[in-house]
């Protein structure tokens, strides 16, 4: 929408239930080159999604509004139309035509495809630091569970001593649930184990592994370690993690991210997670077939030109179309290490992300600086899905919400490949055929999306 002449307007939707829409400003952040992939930086990029102020968005003839609709349709609607209307009069109808389904619940979506999306709320509390209470972290776990990424901790390195966050994960529906990123260890693991310190580490989980047993019997603990080891791991790995499974068996689960060629089947590992460009489906296949699970994960990397990943400058289908390569591949679930790490240029700290003089681009620098003190290694948007609101408010990105179609589209996906794998796989491969062959186009992939409806209803 663009006003004849300069103004304010306010978005208002009618046709729909309140609290069933969601409308955003989409913003701009200021992205900066990187060496680490051709087409890095170029201005200002779409990202934030920002909050309608009370008095409306600010337009100018030079200046377009663009917003972000998010709406949820009841199970029972068949049909569905709304109108997109400014204070001005200004309308666009909206015409909905929802399927003949019913999305699963949040728990049965987690079980049946696992989403490790690491969340640290210890981000969050730096940032705002004498202002973080109970109602800003709240804020935050409540954006994640919204987008269908459970806010869990991947490296926190013992059981979270809040039992309520628990409670909370598993009332919110997740599946997983990290007491420990236990398997921590110098580069190459120099060093065995000890029996007493293996001894020690399992009675460290204990108390929290019990009680999560004793409430529920929907969610796995899960315990984490040795991230990206090499071979020269694996005594280690078979003493912490063999000392796990021989304590509680299949009721906690082993989950370690290996890019090993070749995996022993024996291991007492239930999910090896590989960076997803390194998959080999034979070998996968193996691995699954004796009774173990396989995740996909992306990080910085891959970062080559031709690779799929979540940067900000990159396509907004390459999120999904992540899943969408899960899915070709029969993969179990995904992992990304980071949804609010804000590492700003060394000698500088983040600040909540403000409009600059009213206008849809913002103050918050995304170069993510994780390596920092060291400013070769970055990219805009790595490991940061949201950003820090005024006030404690959490701020979505484009990509945190493109990342819940995501998931939903791994629900579509695994449903039609049960009813017509042969199909199924010809209209996925419009898409995305492997790791660096893919064709991103928005138009393309919605298209195809209701093409492969139709094969579910």
């Amino acid at each position: 929408m663009v006003s004849e002449e300069n103004g304010s307007i306010t978005p208002i939707v009618e046709g729909l239930d309140e609290g069933s829409w969601d409308v955003y400003q989409v913003g701009f952040v200021n992205c900066t080159v990187t060496g680490m992939y051709p087409g890095s930086g170029g201005g200002w990029r779409s990202d934030p999604l920002l909050t309608i102020p009370a008095g409306g968005v600010s337009v100018t003839t030079s200046q377009p509004v663009v917003f972000w609709l998010s709406v949820t349709i009841p199970s029972t609607a068949t049909v569905g139309k709304l109108t997109f209307t400014n204070l001005k009069g200004v309308s666009v109808p909206i015409s909905l035509t929802p399927w003949a389904g019913k999305l699963p619940s949040a728990w049965s979506i987690h079980h049946s495809f696992g989403e490790i999306w690491s969340f640290d709320i210890r981000n969050v509390e730096k940032l705002y630091g004498s202002d973080f209470n109970q109602g800003v972290a709240q804020n935050y776990y409540n954006l994640m569970t919204d987008s269908l990424l459970q806010p869990d901790d991947l490296y926190q390195t013992s059981p979270n001593t809040n039992f309520s966050f628990y409670n909370y994960l598993i009332n919110s529906g997740a599946y997983l649930l990290n007491v420990g990123a236990i398997g921590q260890a110098a580069r190459g693991c120099p060093q065995p184990y000890t029996p007493e310190w293996v001894n020690q580490t399992i009675e460290s989980i204990a108390p929290t592994v019990e009680r999560i047993l004793k409430a529920n019997t929907t969610s796995k603990p899960y315990v984490y370690g040795f991230d990206e080891q090499p071979t020269s791991c694996e005594a280690n790995i078979r003493s912490l993690f063999g000392a796990v499974k021989s304590r509680w068996g299949d009721k906690v689960l082993t989950v370690a991210a290996l890019n090993w060629k070749e995996m022993p089947s024996d291991l007492p590992l239930d999910i090896w997670v590989l960076q997803y460009q390194t998959y080999n489906k034979t070998k996968a296949s193996a691995w699954q077939a004796s009774g173990h699970q396989i995740f996909l994960y992306h990080c910085i990397e891959p970062s080559g030109a031709d690779y799929l990943n979540t940067f900000i400058e990159h396509n907004r289908t390459q999120g999904r179309q992540l899943y969408w390569y899960g899915a070709m591949n029969n993969v179990d679930g995904w992992l990304y290490y980071a949804t609010d790490i804000w590492n700003s240029y060394p000698g500088t700290n983040h600040t909540p992300i403000k409009r600059i003089d009213g206008t849809p681009k913002t103050d918050f620098p995304p170069a993510n600086y994780i390596w920092a003190p060291r400013t070769d290694i970055f990219a805009n948007g790595d490991g940061q899905f949201l950003y820090p609101g005024v006030g404690g408010t959490a701020v979505p990105s484009a990509r945190l919400l493109l990342q819940r179609d995501a998931v939903e589209d791994q629900v579509l996906l695994s449903a039609a490949l049960k009813k017509d794998k042969t199909s199924t796989l010809n209209l996925i491969h419009k898409v995305v055929r492997g790791a660096t062959d893919h064709t991103d186009d928005t138009l393309l992939l919605e298209d195809t999306r209701i093409a492969i409806s139709k094969i579910v209803f």
